[in-house]
């Protein structure tokens, strides 16, 4: 009996991955502007190093999507388009 595996096509062969999409971390950096470094890391759920980086400008890399709606979602208590807005939506 001949083989008769059928061939499937990877839709994904040859196409070229987009730039996972990044937000600023700067609507965050508003949030807990008036707020002790480490009490503002722990309310946001970051790292203490990462939260004086933002608050020192390098900024540049972003925050990757999922790691906004983590923080938004679980320590903020709201959907990541209540905090970035459109931006959310182009992510």
């Amino acid at each position: 009996m001949p083989d008769e595996t059928p061939t499937i096509e990877d839709a994904w062969a040859g196409a070229k991955r987009e730039r996972i999409a990044r937000l600023s971390p700067e609507p965050l950096l508003r949030i807990v502007q008036d707020m002790a470094c480490r009490d503002a890391a722990a309310f946001l759920g970051v790292n203490v190093g990462t939260l004086q980086k933002w608050r020192n400008d390098e900024t540049s890399i972003g925050l990757h999507y999922a790691r906004a709606d983590r923080i938004a979602v679980r320590n903020l208590g709201k959907h990541p388009s209540a905090i970035w807005g459109a931006d959310w939506w182009r992510a």
